[in-house]
């Protein structure tokens, strides 16, 4: 793995400074795509922006007729929310069976560079988006 600058910002507005001044900056969320492709050496960013401490990118709420999923929302928190289950049954059972527990622990639908890895709650429902 190559050297980077590792940021841990603590609110969205110092994430989205510290990606305009990095020179090649990446969004971590999970990792899970980013960091295996570091390994290998075949990324390399200047800066590593985790985005895990900022504490009002997740969560699970119900607004009117929207379940709303906060970005850093972990898979394995869409499964157990009672919330999702209620509204929208089969994105609880797709979080459930997303990898192993470490992946659904640490994953979020948070969209990655890789297009298949685009999160799970816009591939299951229509005008589904994730919010920051």
């Amino acid at each position: 793995m190559y050297n980077f600058n590792y940021q841990r910002p603590g609110s969205l507005d110092d994430a989205i400074k510290a990606l305009g001044a990095a020179e090649d900056g990446k969004l971590v969320a999970g990792g899970m795509t980013l960091l295996p492709t570091m390994k290998q050496r075949l990324a390399q960013p200047s800066d590593l922006i985790d985005l895990n401490g900022i504490g009002d990118m997740d969560g699970i709420s119900r607004d009117g007729d929207s379940v709303v999923i906060g970005a850093m929302t972990r898979h394995a928190d869409v499964a157990a929310s009672d919330v999702v289950r209620g509204a929208i049954p089969a994105l609880a059972d797709l979080a459930e069976g997303i990898g192993d527990p470490q992946v659904r622990n640490r994953g979020s639908p948070m969209p990655s560079a890789r297009s298949e890895s685009a999160g799970i709650a816009p591939r299951t429902t229509s005008d589904a988006a994730t919010s920051a």
